[in-house]
This record gives structure tokens, C-alpha cells and sequence, in this order.
């Protein structure tokens, strides 16, 4: 399944509206000074500055360009 992958700078991830499925985000992996998001949707620019979101990419975990796309971000 092609997800969006997102780097949040600020440890906040993008809560569901009402109008949004309850499942946008489907995991989270939380670091000390960022975390790892993969969400089903693409976040809305009020997502993306709310939670200082970095895109990193379509696709799954394991594409090139979405890894060094989060390496990139999390130095």
C-alpha cells in the first residue's frame, strides 16, 4: 500500500477532523527531536505547519528516494 511519509520536526502528528476517516495516520514512530509519520492522505497546509511536517515521499517505507529523504531531515 502507497502511503504519504512525513519527518514532524516538532513531535506533533495531524489529529482527525470530523470529516476525515478516524485511521489518516497509520503509524508514528516517536524519536527524541522528531518523528516518523505515515499517513493514507496528504496532509492539508494547516497539518503541515501546525506539526512542522517535512514530506518525505509516496510510496512505502522501504523506496530509496522516501529514505533518503528522511535521513536527510532527521540529521
Amino acid at each position: 500500500m502507497r502511503n504519504y511519509w512525513y519527518v514532524s520536526l516538532s513531535n506533533r502528528y495531524p489529529q482527525p477532523s470530523q470529516d476525515d476517516p478516524s485511521r489518516i495516520v497509520l503509524s508514528i514512530q516517536i524519536k527524541n527531536r522528531y518523528s516518523i509519520i505515515e499517513m493514507t492522505r496528504e496532509a492539508t497546509p494547516i497539518e503541515i505547519d501546525g506539526c512542522k511536517l517535512r514530506y518525505c515521499g509516496h510510496g512505502v517505507r522501504n523506496d530509496e528516494n522516501i529514505q533518503r529523504n528522511i535521513r536527510r531531515y532527521v540529521r
